[in-house]
């Protein structure tokens, strides 16, 4: 997740009002077939739990259903809660990673895909 080509990969920024600094990114990348993508977010901790990562996964799933994609997933450690609970508020599954106990597979259908 560190290309960007515009088509299967896209980065979102999140700027504070004002600010000229970066507050949050977000990035998508989807497979070759475009029917499955991974999201990442990442915010600034002077910005968490002000709804930045919220409203970055909510654009994030509608960009990626709007390019087609079925299936929305993200990695998280089983550490990190808040991010677990914020993905399961808008509808994501949590299931066990393959291979690894300590990481988390969120995934959500998404409807209104070509």
């Amino acid at each position: 997740m560190t290309h960007v080509d515009h088509r299967l990969t896209e980065n979102f920024l999140a700027f504070a009002d004002g600010a000229k600094a970066v507050v949050a990114t977000a990035m998508v990348a989807c497979d070759a077939s475009m029917t499955k993508a991974e999201v990442a977010i990442s915010v600034h901790g002077d910005y968490k739990h002000q709804g930045v990562a919220w409203e970055l996964l909510r654009h994030i799933a509608r960009y990626a259903s709007a390019q087609g994609v079925e299936v929305l997933e993200s990695i998280e450690s089983r550490e990190n809660h808040d991010a677990i609970e914020l993905e399961r508020e808008q509808g994501f599954v949590a299931m066990t990673y393959p291979d690894d106990p300590t990481l988390i597979l969120i995934r959500k259908e998404l409807s209104g895909s070509k």
